[in-house]
């Protein structure tokens, strides 16, 4: 939002008169077919929310009028109660910013330390964008931590830790992109607090002390680690580092052949862990197999140099990341002579050398 501009937003929810889009889509299917209006029940369905951005309110209000003709000649329409003009980073209408998709996203007045850009040699703007997660995102992953603690009252500590989990790691992993740490810290101080209640509730003539010792293992030196016997343990808000996304260049596209720029961008790839990472790093985003460049939508596996049977190790110089294909094609020339692929082989019978044939058919079918 800096490389555009302050400016004000239009978001919007496009929809038209329906009760059940995409069942009612099922049912016309069978009635009529795959016409054109089973398709405009699918947009009506696709098009939920959307979001117009341009510095003045004159140019938003034109963008919903054009907006507005051309959901009609589809039989859509805005819905006016979850469509509103806003401003990034001065109050209109009593607010500021606006929410999308579980992000707040609002701009504050900064210095020009911290101001954002519209280029790297651009003048400060003299303010930046800051993008958290939502105040009702907040409260509805709180209510599902809370939902979860109060189903597994009398569960065993494990399986809450794997429930919590979950929800946890996956709640985070959506929001690490972004400025989440605060909100990271306050979601884990509220099950902290939560899962105390849920523990004196357990044992309610046990004193506190004795409870930290049992669930959080305090006396053990390792800080409060809400863990079970079996080594089960509860994964923190603030063990998800955040992870900026990078922009893609300008011109770049996976399809005009720079392989090379993105290799290279895989290897921040916030779906990648470390030690994949490392490898793509070391081997340049090249497969070490056919020693053509990973590309985005390849599928990458990583495998040992010399096998774990013969006396390979884990360590990462015994690594290396590989296409799948590649990786299939290494161990098949790996493995010496032949080996069975499940075909059903007859044996032969005690007296006949050759095998029996099958009887023919009663009604003469030759080919039986």
């Amino acid at each position: 939002m800096e490389n555009a501009k302050t400016g004000r937003i239009l978001t919007g929810n496009g929809y038209k008169h329906w009760r059940a889009p995409c069942l009612e889509t099922r049912k016309r299917r069978s009635e009529e077919g795959r016409g054109r209006r089973s398709v405009t029940q699918y947009l009506a369905c696709g098009l939920s929310y959307l979001v117009v951005f341009h510095p003045t309110e004159e140019g938003v209000k034109k963008a919903k009028e054009v907006l507005t003709t051309w959901l009609t000649d589809m039989g859509l329409q805005l819905k006016p109660s979850k469509t509103r003009i806003a401003h990034t980073l001065q109050e209109y209408q009593g607010r500021v910013g606006f929410d999308f998709l579980g992000f707040t996203v609002r701009q504050f007045p900064v210095g020009k330390t911290h101001s954002g850009r519209a280029n790297q040699y651009g003048p400060p703007l003299g303010f930046k964008t800051i993008i958290t997660p939502s105040k009702e995102a907040v409260q509805r992953h709180i209510a599902e931590m809370r939902a979860i603690i109060k189903r597994n009252k009398g569960a065993s500590q494990g399986k809450l830790i794997r429930e919590l989990n979950a929800v946890i790691r996956g709640w985070t992993n959506y929001y690490r992109a972004m400025a989440a740490t605060r909100t990271f810290s306050h979601c884990q101080n509220v099950l902290y607090l939560q899962l105390r209640s849920w523990a004196k509730r357990r044992h309610p003539n046990k004193n506190k002390h004795w409870i930290a010792q049992k669930y959080w293992h305090v006396d053990d030196g390792n800080g409060w680690i809400f863990t079970d016997q079996q080594g089960a343990t509860l994964w923190k808000h603030s063990q998800t580092h955040i992870q900026r996304h990078v922009k893609v260049r300008a011109m770049a596209s996976p399809y005009n052949g720079d392989l090379l720029y993105w290799s290279r961008r895989l290897q921040t790839h916030p779906m990648f862990n470390g030690m994949l990472a490392r490898l793509l790093q070391k081997q340049r985003g090249k497969c070490r197999w056919c020693g053509l460049f990973f590309q985005d939508a390849d599928l990458l596996e990583v495998d040992h140099i010399t096998p774990k049977s013969q006396g390979g190790g884990n360590e990462i110089s015994n690594r290396c990341v590989l296409h799948r294909h590649c990786h299939d094609q290494r161990h098949a020339r790996c493995v010496a002579g032949t080996y069975d692929k499940g075909h059903i082989v007859e044996e032969l019978d005690d007296v006949k050398i050759s095998c029996p044939v099958l009887k023919p058919s009663k009604r003469g079918d030759s080919f039986a």
